[in-house]
């Protein structure tokens, strides 16, 4: 998942998911993800971020944000659908922009 490249720029990666525990837990042991899924049932994180329905399809479009300290967005892909993704590459290159 190229977790060391990214947390040696001073990078933290968390996931957000709306999915109920039992299947967002099946995912990390299945994927063999190594940072922390946040589980926002209620949508609060979601929508504040505004990534919720926004393809008409009632669910969560999948979306990176890189935000600094403050807290300030400084990049973000919000994906066109559910498989629509940026690479490991493209958020290292992204993070490294900022250093």
């Amino acid at each position: 998942m190229d977790y060391d490249a990214i947390s040696s720029r001073g990078a933290e990666v968390l996931a957000v998911s709306d999915d109920d525990l039992s299947m967002a837990s099946y995912a990390v042991e299945a994927l063999g993800l190594e940072f922390p899924i946040l589980y926002d049932t209620d949508l609060a994180v979601i929508r504040g971020y505004e990534v919720f329905n926004l393809n008409g399809t009632g669910r969560t479009t999948p979306a990176t944000f890189i935000v600094d300290k403050q807290g300030v967005i400084r990049w973000e892909y919000i994906g066109r659908n559910y498989s629509d993704r940026p690479s490991n590459g493209r958020i290292i290159d992204e993070l490294g922009k900022l250093n």
